[in-house]
């Protein structure tokens, strides 16, 4: 059942969510967190990896207990050495400024230092 409605859509509703990391350095690229996601806040990178779509992360964690390599977790209880990597994750459109901020507190109270793919559309 998607659930892309729960999708935030504002400064307040994208502060609510914990989210998850993954590290891509473990990802097998098997795809399963993209196929349990209820609003499609996972895709394949162009090296085949999982990336989180942030701003669409809804703390289901249905992805966490399908990785089968382990690589996915709670923000909060993601290991320190995957924090720090870059690309992990995306934002689908250009934030505000206000979801910006949101973003910014988010990874500072996580710790969260790496920065997010950049993708072409």
């Amino acid at each position: 059942m998607s659930r892309r409605s729960e999708i935030p859509t504002t400064p307040e509703g994208l502060r609510k969510y914990m989210r998850v990391i993954d590290d891509q350095d473990i990802c097998i690229g098997c795809g399963a967190c993209v196929s349990v996601c209820p609003t499609n806040a996972w895709e394949l990178d162009e090296n085949g990896k999982a990336r989180l779509i942030w701003d669409w992360c809804i703390d289901d964690f249905s992805c966490i207990p399908v990785c089968p390599v382990n690589c996915i977790w709670k923000t909060p209880e993601s290991p320190e050495t995957a924090r720090p990597k870059d690309n992990w994750y995306r934002f689908s459109r250009q934030l505000t400024p206000e979801e910006q901020k949101v973003f910014e507190e988010w990874a500072k109270k996580y710790g969260i230092t790496g920065k997010p793919a950049q993708v072409t559309q």
